[in-house]
């Protein structure tokens, strides 16, 4: 079936499931908002522009599906989901829309993946309805198997692509909520501790300002299963053994706290292990990390492992990426990278005039990471680096982990991350609906590592990972029992 086939097809199947017409307003809104965005990632995605097959596959095969969708849409959740799914379908958080969407219900229940198994991790106590048990075992939703049902039903509307081991775990943890897609389903069969198969009605109730149904309470229950670095500081843990705080790159304090830590760091230099919590780092500036490590081991060193998070970079040439490395050059919490802001504007400038679509902006795009890995000198005196990621490990936090990982001796513990995603600098466009922004990187740079491709620890943690005081301890544990 070629694509102009396929697209016929799904838009028959769709019109099936319609029996009444839609209103002409949600059709016409929808289309304008998938085409505005096509054309923009088409010109703008600086791997659409440069042709990487992970881009321009989704976005030729996606668009007659999200025009034929939108050709149907009876409401604003037609909307949502028709222009949700198509952004998301890059698999790639670099490339995002956000739609203001927010919790508006919740069915007392939040499923995970708990080895292997679909478990209810939080049952509240004081609800409306009968809910099952924390601990019991979900086996189906409306009719089918949940892994089906997240497959089919939740998994189109999140940027966390099938083929990362912690994706149907994010899935899983979303469907109960409500935030205008539609994606929660009306009954499960779960088993209890009991042995006994029951099945439960999960209406949808709608958030209240205080108590167990509201915003509040919803953000305290994450935190039990949604992990997040310890803040920006520098902490004992035992003996000659110092944990670090890292939860974000995008500072608010023109890097304050940071400052601090790089002052502790310096005086460590003699210490057995310096472990950096990347927990929920989804990234901003990577310079707050690469400085830990100028801290520990010299300017000289740590300016090299810095080429280990992309060696060469390119962006789009465009009046929009001019106008974004401005931008954030005259932001006082980038004031850090201002020199590299500043490097840059003259080369889109001149690239954008010669009527090129691309610019390179750094490196030399015919040198090998392998090459410039096996000339890394020698690491200096100091102490032992072991970083802890997650699945929200992500962008400048996977940069920061490229520059550790090429660190000999290093040590890297936790969860799986995202696969990798080699873009950056990421600028936003409003759709012409005014109902959000689309995300679209312009930068792309040259590593080692393959598009997508997820970072493993070397000691996988089977536990909560948001739960400190066990996994400090099981970290603490595993570095002491290294020779």
């Amino acid at each position: 079936m070629n694509q102009k086939q396929r697209a016929i097809f799904v838009l028959s199947i769709l019109m099936l499931g319609n029996a009444q017409a839609a209103p002409p307003e949600w059709p016409a809104i929808t289309r304008q908002d998938v085409e505005f965005a096509a054309q923009t990632l088409a010109g703008k995605h600086i791997g659409a522009v440069a042709g990487h097959l992970h881009v321009t596959e989704p976005l030729k095969n996606g668009l007659p599906v999200a025009l034929a969708e939108a050709a149907v849409a009876r409401d604003e959740q037609d909307y949502l989901r028709t222009i949700s799914r198509f952004i998301y379908g890059f698999g790639d958080p670099h490339t995002g829309i956000n739609l203001q969407l927010k919790r508006s219900g919740w069915t007392g229940l939040v499923i995970d993946r708990v080895n292997g198994q679909f478990r209810v991790i939080w049952s509240e106590k004081k609800w409306p309805n009968p809910l099952p048990e924390q601990g019991a075992a979900v086996q189906s939703c409306d009719g089918v198997w949940l892994g089906t049902y997240l497959q089919t039903r939740v998994m189109p509307y999140q940027s966390h692509a099938p083929e990362y081991s912690t994706s149907m775990s994010e899935a899983a943890r979303s469907m109960m909520f409500e935030r205008g897609l539609g994606i929660a389903p009306k009954r499960c069969v779960f088993k209890l501790a009991d042995g006994r198969t029951q099945e439960f009605p999960l209406p949808m109730h709608a958030l209240q300002d205080s108590g167990n149904i509201s915003e509040k309470h919803i953000l305290e229950v994450r935190k039990t299963y949604v992990a997040v670095a310890r803040d920006v500081g520098v902490y004992a843990l035992g003996k000659s053994m110092y944990w670090v705080g890292m939860p974000s790159f995008g500072v608010t304090d023109e890097g304050k706290a940071f400052e601090k830590v790089y002052a502790r760091l310096e005086k460590l230099k003699q210490d057995k292990w310096i472990i950096f919590d990347l927990r929920g780092n989804g990234g901003g500036d990577s310079n707050w990390g690469t400085r830990a490590l100028t801290a520990l081991f010299g300017e000289n060193y740590s300016d090299q492992l810095t080429e280990m998070g992309g060696h060469a970079k390119f962006m789009v040439a465009s009046k929009e990426s001019i106008a974004w490395a401005k931008t954030y050059a005259a932001d006082p919490n980038f004031a850090a990278s201002k020199p590299m802001f500043d490097a840059m504007i003259p080369k889109l400038e001149a690239a954008l005039a010669a009527g090129k679509n691309t610019a390179l902006i750094s490196g030399d795009e015919k040198q090998s990471p392998q090459a410039l890995l096996a000339a890394l000198p020698p690491k200096p005196a100091g102490p032992r680096i072991a970083a802890v990621i997650d699945r929200n490990c992500f962008s400048s936090c996977m940069n920061f982990l490229q520059q550790i990982k090429a660190i000999p001796g290093n040590v890297v513990l936790g969860e799986s991350t995202l696969g990798y995603s080699p873009y950056g600098e990421i600028d936003r466009f409003k759709l012409p609906s005014e109902r959000g922004y689309i995300y679209i990187p312009a930068a792309y740079y040259m590593v080692a590592e393959a598009a997508r491709e997820p970072f493993v620890p070397g000691f996988p943690y089977s536990g909560n990972m948001a739960d400190d005081s066990k996994l400090m301890s099981w970290v603490e544990e595993v570095l002491r029992g290294m020779k």
